[in-house]
């Protein structure tokens, strides 16, 4: 709190702000003392008030990244290698399998597919050349469009290639993007690799029952949660629980009074950065809804939670509850004719699901789901559910799979 407070513009100004000094700060209940910072505000501030005094982005050692998003949602973001790698292993403590495939010296190759712009290299046009995709730490960036279900036949069955000619260690991506390019290429064979890491956007049942269906069984499926502002900030476990990475970053999860959550309740991650040289962070908001669990099997100490999604996607129900991306998953499941869907809430009186079927159209399984959802948003909600050829991405090349228009 002391080295953000006199290094960097943006924390200063909002402690002075607030009439707080570093000190006040003396035990965990102290943050509620501390100002949140938004996303808005470190956008506005970057990188003058947000690098500590004498810091430069031309520094060899530091890593810049762009969040994905439209134009006005994206930010630009900056850390030292070495604390990115810190928060990498930080997280992966909980995943001891996990942490040595990635941690393995002959670990050489991997893949990255997801939203060309969750990639640091141009993947969206045919004339990139594989070579221009491959990033200094041995990561393939596979050709990716920016609408996942408008992909050219050519640019998947580039993408199947070049995975096997990469012959990656392991696979990051994007579950809905490879469940797509994994049905359109079910003849093709098993994916590569010893495991499977599933990030960059929330993972459906849907997409990760089809996954597991055609993967190896000897490969190691996770998932992880990163952030461009922070890196690693969680990852699952062997049980497949998700662990807050709470060796690296101060994580708080609080309710919309800006009060620390219970068990069994779902909270905003709120990020506080240790021991950050570069770009410190204090009371970031993330945006991203977690669920407090009383525990995991395999008994690591880091918090045990369930990532519910965006706040901002969160359809609001008849008594003011949000209902998170995961709880509208929930409902919906993985029935084997499904091969995606898209939830939209219009408005508080109207929402619709429109899905895509390898049956066409499942009438029964439509009026239980309909009944599932009216049940969960209230009973002025008219909800809609059909069959569609055809599902957009977001403008950002994110497909999302819960959305609201209520703010």
């Amino acid at each position: 709190m002391a080295h953000a407070y006199e290094n960097t513009g943006l924390a200063g100004r909002k402690l002075d702000e607030a009439g707080v000094r570093p000190g006040d700060v003396r035990h965990p209940d102290d943050l509620r003392l501390v100002p949140v910072t938004s996303r808005a505000e470190y956008r506005q501030a970057f990188p003058a008030g947000v690098l500590v005094r004498g810091a430069t982005l031309s520094d060899p050692m530091v890593v810049r990244s762009r969040s994905s998003g439209t134009a006005h949602e994206r930010l630009i973001s900056a850390d030292y290698s070495y604390t990115l790698a810190e928060r990498r292993f930080g997280a992966l403590d909980v995943n001891p399998p996990l942490l040595r495939v990635l941690a393995d010296p002959a670990t050489r190759h991997s893949v990255r597919y997801a939203a060309p712009n969750c990639s640091d290299v141009e993947c969206s046009l045919p004339t990139t050349k594989f070579e221009d995709r491959v990033l200094p730490n041995g990561m393939l960036v596979l050709p990716s469009a920016h609408d996942v279900y408008a992909t050219p036949d050519t640019m998947l069955r580039a993408a199947r290639e070049e995975i096997d000619r990469w012959e990656p260690d392991y696979l990051s991506c994007d579950a809905t993007r490879l469940a797509h390019l994994v049905r359109w290429c079910q003849d093709d064979g098993a994916l590569p690799g010893r495991a499977l890491i599933l990030t960059y956007n929330f993972a459906p049942a849907f997409a990760v029952a089809h996954l597991r269906d055609r993967m190896p069984a000897t490969m190691l499926l996770a998932n992880s949660v990163t952030m461009s502002e922070c890196g690693w900030i969680a990852a699952t476990c062997e049980h497949g629980t998700t662990h807050l990475n709470v060796a690296e970053l101060w994580l708080e999860l609080l309710d919309a009074d800006r009060h620390p959550v219970g068990q069994g309740a779902v909270g905003e991650l709120v990020v506080t950065t240790l021991g950050e040289p570069l770009a410190p962070r204090v009371r970031y908001l993330t945006g991203d809804l977690y669920r407090l669990l009383g525990g995991c099997p395999c008994g690591h100490p880091h918090p045990a939670v369930r990532f519910e999604g965006r706040w901002r996607d969160a359809p609001v129900c008849a008594d003011g509850t949000r209902m998170t991306t995961v709880a509208v998953d929930d409902l919906v499941g993985a029935p084997e004719h499904l091969v995606s869907y898209r939830f939209h809430q219009h408005a508080p009186e109207r929402a619709e699901l429109r899905y895509m079927s390898d049956r066409g159209a499942v009438p029964r399984w439509e009026e239980e789901l309909v009944e599932r959802l009216a049940e969960r948003l209230g009973p002025r909600c008219r909800v809609e559910v059909g069959v569609a050829p055809y599902l957009p991405s977001e403008r950002s090349g994110k497909f999302l799979t819960c959305t609201t228009a209520i703010s």
